[in-house]
């Protein structure tokens, strides 16, 4: 690898007329030389295309339909030319010199495969609403930690090589394709921390993390049991594999239960029973609550409860 290798930024956008601007502008403002950005749009109606038009030369775009972000994200990899790959959300946009320092930290540690930073976390107005600097990566701790995925898409580089052998992101997934894709990339490379704000990722309602919840948890599962069927697990995460499979259930039910009362408290009870004895006080509440809300103690208790009132 040369010292300044080309990095490939993708970016997959639908009706971002919003947003794409101020992330095209945050690839243009980099001081690293060798970039280039790709921008698969899915066909937009809103005014996105005219945007990407204005920088026809600039930036590497298409727009047709597509299969959703994942399908897009692959086109975009597919369609790379460069040695390092980043990911851009159309509504995110970078910090300056992150490209530099990631790429910097790639030629000097041949052995790493990718590398991520931190991320603010904004508002629409772009108030700084929190500052998170994400934990370093080992396959079992990421699968632990108590903040799912903890690594954010648009702080991330991964070297093209790593990526080739791990798989690109798997398309029938829509939720959880990033946690998917560093779980498989932890299996076949180093995988390192950046103590640097790489990104700011834009926190708003209609955002699909933010608008279904439910389905974000049920893509959890997916991941989860594919995950458990390989045989290429370290040895330090087939022995936490019930405290995983714990956390997970509890990530999961933590989504679900927003439109699916039954079907959450199921997933806290699977939480619960599969490591009891690592069950947080918060996850024995929780589940000891929404089977006494269900109970015949508990409908008398809530009856009892209106006459009063």
């Amino acid at each position: 690898m040369s010292e300044t290798p080309l990095v490939s930024i993708v970016t997959a956008s639908y009706n971002s007329g919003d947003y794409i601007e101020a992330a095209i502008r945050s690839v243009e403002a980099q001081d690293y030389p060798n970039i280039e950005h790709l921008v698969i749009d899915g066909a937009s109606t809103d005014g996105t295309v005219d945007i990407l038009g204005k920088y026809d030369g600039r930036v590497l775009w298409t727009s047709e339909p597509d299969k959703g972000q994942s399908d897009a994200i692959n086109k975009g990899f597919a369609r790379a030319r460069g040695e390092i790959l980043g990911w851009l959300d159309a509504d995110n946009v970078y910090e300056p010199g992150a490209v530099r320092e990631a790429v910097q930290r790639l030629v000097r540690e041949r052995e790493t495969g990718m590398v991520y930073g931190g991320v603010y976390d904004v508002d629409e107005s772009g108030r700084i609403e929190r500052e998170y600097m994400p934990p370093e990566f080992t396959l079992a701790d990421f699968l632990l930690y108590h903040e799912f995925n903890f690594i954010p898409p648009s702080s991330v580089f991964i070297r093209r090589g790593a990526l080739q052998r791990a798989g690109y992101l798997d398309a029938d997934l829509h939720y959880t394709m990033d946690f998917d894709l560093w779980l498989r990339v932890g299996l076949v490379a180093e995988v390192r921390r950046v103590e640097s704000f790489w990104s700011r990722f834009l926190l708003r309602d209609t955002s699909k993390t933010g608008s279904r919840m439910d389905m974000f948890g049920w893509d959890i599962l997916t991941v989860m049991q594919r995950f458990f069927e390989r045989g290429d697990l370290p040895e330090s995460v087939r022995k936490n594999e019930r405290r995983i499979r714990a956390r997970l259930y509890q990530h999961a039910a933590d989504r679900i239960i927003t439109a699916d009362f039954r079907q959450g408290r199921e997933y806290y009870r699977r939480a619960l029973m599969t490591a009891p004895f690592d069950a947080s006080a918060r996850l024995w509440r929780t589940t000891a609550y929404l089977y006494y809300r269900d109970s015949l103690a508990g409908r008398i208790y809530r009856g009892m409860k209106a006459g009063r009132t």
